[in-house]
C-alpha cells in the first residue's frame, strides 16, 4: 500500500461530501474525543489510502470507529480499548478487544496493507518502534502535543528535542492534588528506571536522528479551520504554531456550520499521519 500523499485541493474539495457524513454521526457530544478538525483528516487520509485493515487503539465512545468505517468500508477493524465499558457506539462488523495491540498475534494479517490509528496517549516513538517490529508501516496519530503539553511522548515533542520531562506536561495539572502528588512518587522513581521506562523523556535530539533511518513519510494534517485560541488557551504561536488550516472561519465553506451545529468543535492536536519505509 502507498503512503498517503496530501493534495489541499483535493482536501478543500472534498469537505462538502464530509459534512454529509458528519451530519449521520450516531454520537453528537463526544467531548473527550475527535472534533471536526480530526474528524475530517482520518475520514481524508482513510478514505484515499482505503486499507485493508484498521487498527484502532482508543475507541473512547465509539465516534472513531464510526468514522473508520464509513472512509473505509471494505476493511476489517480491531478496535482498542481497555475499558470498553465507555463505549456508547458499537458496530457488529468489528472486533472488540482490550489486549494492547503489540499483544495480538498478526501473523495472519496482512499488516503492510493496514493503518493504525492511535488515540491511547501511550509513548508515540515506543509505538513506531513496536509497530516496525511487527511490521506494520501506516499510523494516524490522533494527539500530538507540543512541546510543554501532554500526557505523553508525541511525535512534536520528538521532533522539537524538548522531550517529555513529567507525567503530565499541561500546568493546568501541575496544581491538582493528586498530580502533584503522584509526581512526587513516580517521577523519581521513573528517572532512577532509566531507559528502560517510556512515560519520562529528558530532551535530546538522538530520538529524531534515529527515527530518520526508518521514516518515510511525516506529516501534520491542516485542521479544517482553527478556533481563535488553541487547544490550551493561548494563541497560535511559537511552539503551538500550525500548518496553515484548509479554511479561514469565515470562509463560505464552513461560516454556516457553527449554525447547523449547535456545537462546531474546532480543538486541533497536530494529528499526524506517519509512514515507515519497507
Amino acid at each position: 500500500m502507498d503512503a498517503f500523499t496530501f493534495d489541499c485541493q483535493r482536501a478543500r474539495e472534498s469537505l462538502p461530501e464530509f459534512i454529509e457524513v458528519y451530519r449521520r454521526r450516531p454520537i453528537l457530544d463526544n467531548a473527550g474525543g475527535m472534533g471536526l478538525n480530526h474528524s475530517f483528516a482520518t475520514w481524508f487520509i482513510l478514505r484515499q489510502m482505503q486499507p485493508r485493515l484498521v487498527v484502532e487503539s482508543g475507541v473512547w465512545r465509539g465516534h472513531s470507529t464510526w468514522l473508520i468505517e464509513q472512509a473505509a468500508p471494505g476493511a476489517e477493524i480491531v478496535a482498542i480499548d481497555p475499558r470498553p465499558e465507555r463505549r456508547i457506539y458499537s458496530s457488529p462488523r468489528v472486533r472488540y478487544t482490550t489486549d494492547d495491540f503489540t499483544r495480538i498475534d498478526w501473523s495472519g494479517s496482512d499488516v503492510a496493507q493496514a493503518v493504525l490509528f492511535f488515540d491511547d496517549h501511550q509513548n508515540a516513538y515506543s509505538r513506531l518502534k513496536d509497530m516496525a517490529w511487527l511490521g506494520f508501516r501506516h499510523a494516524i496519530f490522533e494527539d500530538n502535543y507540543p512541546c510543554g503539553e501532554g500526557d505523553f511522548y508525541s511525535l512534536r515533542h520528538l521532533q522539537a528535542g524538548c522531550g517529555h520531562p513529567h507525567l503530565q506536561m499541561t500546568s493546568a495539572y501541575a496544581w491538582q492534588p493528586r498530580q502533584a502528588a503522584k509526581r512526587l512518587v513516580l517521577e523519581p522513581l521513573l528517572r532512577w528506571c532509566g531507559a528502560g521506562q517510556h512515560l519520562l523523556v529528558p530532551p535530546n535530539t538522538s530520538d529524531r536522528a534515529n527515527l530518520a533511518k526508518h521514516l518515510q513519510t511525516y506529516l501534520e494534517f491542516p485542521a479544517v479551520a482553527l478556533a481563535p485560541g488553541n487547544n490550551w488557551g493561548g494563541p497560535w504561536t511559537g511552539s503551538f504554531e500550525p500548518i496553515p488550516p484548509l479554511f479561514t472561519a469565515v470562509d463560505p465553506a464552513i461560516a454556516g456550520l457553527e449554525q447547523e451545529f449547535e456545537s462546531l468543535d474546532l480543538s486541533y492536536g497536530y494529528l499526524a499521519y506517519v509512514a515507515l519505509r519497507a
